[in-house]
């Protein structure tokens, strides 16, 4: 599949593909469509949807049009923990998960 492009000009549509197209997912690692990004976390994007999919149509324009700058911010814009903290934070639920358990 051809990626649509603005009729006028050489710049991508803010319109997102049709639901049969598809590409691979890097987090996942299948193919995946764009309602399926596009709601993946908790009904906002997913945080690499921008990254996967700007080749594909001006995903920005439309995201920036669908969400509302609160969604925009919290799903793209907003820090995630880095791996290392979040794993610590596993390791002190898991330890007690574990004392409760004795």
């Amino acid at each position: 599949m051809t990626t649509p492009k603005n009729e006028n000009t050489d710049a991508l549509r803010a319109d997102p593909p049709e639901k049969s197209f598809n590409i691979r997912c890097p987090r996942l690692g299948h193919q995946i469509n764009f309602p399926y990004c596009r709601s993946e976390n908790s009904g906002l994007p997913c945080f690499k949807t921008l990254d996967c999919w700007y080749n594909h149509f001006d995903v920005h324009a439309y995201l920036t049009d669908e969400l509302s700058k609160e969604d925009f911010q919290k799903a793209f814009l907003n820090k995630g923990k880095p791996k290392i903290t979040s794993l610590f934070d596993l390791i002190e639920q898991a330890k007690i998960k574990k004392g409760k358990q004795i």
